[in-house]
């Protein structure tokens, strides 16, 4: 998701264009986040996350700066371990959809 804008679309390699809200309910859908506690915490995050972003929008088109940039509103005056935590489940996600679905 790093990277420069280049004025062209982006879109997923396999299945066509994926919304940001699409990408987190495959992720959530899948065995990565294995126990019902951890799928629920991912969701509450991967929830709050798309709704910064815009859960409609292309998630080809989300620069890593930008996930950067609102993660900062949603829990950068929290605790450092909800800060860690969050920011490790999206993290989780962003390396399953890499890695997984071969999104960018």
């Amino acid at each position: 998701m790093a990277g420069q804008q280049t004025g062209t679309t982006v879109t997923a390699i396999r299945g066509g264009a994926v919304t940001v809200a699409e990408a987190a309910d495959a992720f959530l859908s899948s065995p990565r986040p294995a126990s019902p506690n951890t799928r629920r915490a991912y969701a509450s995050v991967l929830d709050r996350l798309a709704g910064e972003l815009g859960p409609g929008r292309q998630f080809a088109a989300v620069l890593g700066d930008e996930i950067a940039a609102a993660l900062r509103p949603l829990w950068g005056g929290r605790a450092p371990a909800t800060w860690n935590r969050n920011r490790a489940a999206v993290v989780s996600w962003l390396n399953w959809c890499a890695q997984k679905k071969r999104w960018p």
